[in-house]
């Protein structure tokens, strides 16, 4: 009788099957390309999904919520626990992730949500995405070759 694959060995195989994520959005304001949620939610929920793994927020914790120092936008700091279970043998592994979201309507959380959800993907999953949030712009120089 063969054993079942533990979830951890699940996660590893998501993580070489995603690979590489690029950025496809564009900040039109602030003119920077990024990666949009979607684009990540969608290649991991495709592996998730063949391996039979699911990922659900178990849990959102208010970490502050306010005004930007404008007073012009309402801020908001989520922390969510996301929990992975294997539905072939109920194994579960949690991780948490931050969010921040400002808006001057009702879209703060929803913001929030997207980050950290983004980031929780990203990170949970070691995607590479080409930054490199320790590199100074200034001073950097990237390769195209």
């Amino acid at each position: 009788m063969t054993q079942p694959v533990k979830l951890a060995a699940k996660i590893a195989k998501v993580m070489e099957a995603v690979g590489y994520v690029a950025k496809t959005g564009t900040n039109s304001a602030q003119g920077y390309k990024f990666v949009q949620a979607s684009a990540v939610a969608d290649k991991v929920r495709e592996q998730l999904s063949k391996l039979s793994v699911s990922m659900t927020p178990t849990n959102i914790d208010v970490i502050s919520e306010g005004l930007t120092p404008s007073g012009k936008q309402a801020l908001l700091t989520l922390r969510f626990t996301w929990t992975l279970t294997d539905g072939e043998t109920g194994e579960t592994l949690s991780f948490q992730s931050i969010g921040t979201g400002a808006d001057s309507g009702d879209k703060a959380a929803y913001k929030a949500a997207t980050g950290a959800l983004k980031y929780a993907l990203l990170t949970g999953f070691l995607i590479p995405t080409g930054d490199d949030p320790e590199s100074d712009i200034a001073t950097d120089k990237v390769s195209s070759a």
